[in-house]
């Protein structure tokens, strides 16, 4: 996972956390989460592992938040410096993190389809159940307004609740057809939400209304003439496209979309009107792990790569370029080089939402392949009678 805010970068997976500011001479922020102490005896789960689930920025930059699959949650503040200021014991494993927008709280929503807060300055404050879903929740956003909670789950449904009543359902985004994977608040774009989803579509909606804007099929975005197939791998037939991650940049104009095995990121923009438009692909030469912008014109792309794991690609002379690296980015390079170990393990590169997906039972096929059998043998058994009969009046 790979998340940028107010010049602070984050690199997290398996066990390990790597954090710093983007332009300092400071020395990165290593965090080993096997360091963290486990559940009591008697409440250990025997599957429980060291790894990193979901992690998120507060808006301010000034907290950062993560949990893993022991179902902890662990507050770091990054402001002087990184520290960690609490970890706090979930009752079930994390599927997405968010902040309240005033980072006074922090949102986590589970695999059950319960969203809980935590106080941020209480920090041995138990968490509060704000709402629930019937299905697994895969992402969650809160509304910069303060007043929505917004969720998206296996189910192909978008919820927007009120926070201070979250019983009071004011919208549902409805239109997907397979699993809601992620969901987006651009900057600057008043009561916009994006949407990613396991049918290959990026949707744009007026989330208080639940009207659908846009549906853009990513696999209608062209890949450049020059782009040969052999050298960044074969794209997914058009039932794949699966989306798992969306990034859009400080000022909310720029969106950049990842598509489960796919060698590349999808950009587009996002106009006045508002109108998804000039859709990009940028070929790479590997599958990104994650990508995040620094701003409208630098995009941040974590690799799977031990060599050269973090790269930075910039819009210039008209295209999208990885640039030179320099010494802070040779310096964050060796720092997660020197964690590989522990990172390498989470790095999942298609193939994610293989268990999302719902099977199809065609049972009318196997109801007429049976009906027919039946009326095979009944007229079998008939046949068998007119013979019988033939011979006994013949004997006759």
């Amino acid at each position: 996972m790979l998340h940028l805010r107010c010049g602070l970068l984050a690199v997290a997976g398996g066990s390990r956390l790597v954090a710093g500011r983007i332009r300092s001479d400071e020395p990165f922020f290593v965090f080993d989460f096997g360091s963290l102490e486990r559940r009591p005896p008697g409440r250990q789960d025997p599957s429980d592992q060291e790894k990193i689930l979901a992690a998120a920025f507060s808006s301010s930059g000034e907290y950062f938040a993560l949990t893993d699959e022991n179902k902890r949650l662990v507050l770091f503040k990054t402001s002087p410096s990184w520290e960690k200021i609490s970890v706090r014991w979930l009752s079930r494993r994390c599927t997405a993190l968010a902040f309240s927008p005033c980072d006074s709280r922090v949102l986590v929503a589970d695999k059950s389809g319960d969203v809980f807060s935590f106080s941020v300055k209480a920090a041995q404050e138990d968490g509060r159940l704000e709402l629930g879903h019937l299905s697994m929740l895969l992402d969650l956003v809160a509304a910069l307004d303060g007043r929505h909670i917004i969720t998206c789950d296996r189910d192909e449904k978008i919820r927007v609740s009120l926070w201070g009543a979250p019983h009071v359902i004011t919208a549902f985004c409805l239109g997907h057809t397979e699993f809601v994977s992620q969901l987006v608040l651009p900057a600057g774009r008043e009561k916009l939400l994006l949407s990613g989803s396991g049918d290959g579509t990026l949707r744009l909606w007026r989330y208080e209304t639940g009207q659908e804007l846009q549906n853009c099929r990513i696999s209608s975005i062209p890949r450049p003439e020059n782009d040969q197939e052999d050298k960044v791998g074969p794209i997914p037939p058009s039932l794949g496209f699966a989306v798992f991650r969306i990034r859009c940049c400080p000022r909310g104009e720029k969106v950049a979309v990842l598509c489960d095995g796919v060698h590349g990121i999808y950009l587009l923009s996002i106009s006045d009107s508002p109108r998804l438009f000039q859709p990009l692909y940028v070929a790479l030469p590997y599958v990104p792990v994650d990508v995040d912008f620094e701003d409208s014109t630098s995009l941040w792309v974590f690799s799977a790569i031990k060599e050269n794991p973090i790269e930075l690609l910039q819009y210039r002379e008209q295209r999208w370029q990885p640039v030179p690296r320099d010494d802070r980015m040779k310096e964050l390079s060796e720092v997660i080089r020197g964690s590989w170990e522990q990172m390498e393990g989470s790095v999942v590169l298609e193939n994610r939402f293989s268990a999302l997906y719902k099977a199809v039972f065609d049972n009318m096929a196997s109801y007429l392949q049976k009906k027919e059998a039946r009326i095979q043998t009944e007229k079998r058994k008939f046949s068998n009678g007119q013979e019988g009969s033939t011979a006994k009046i013949q004997k006759a």
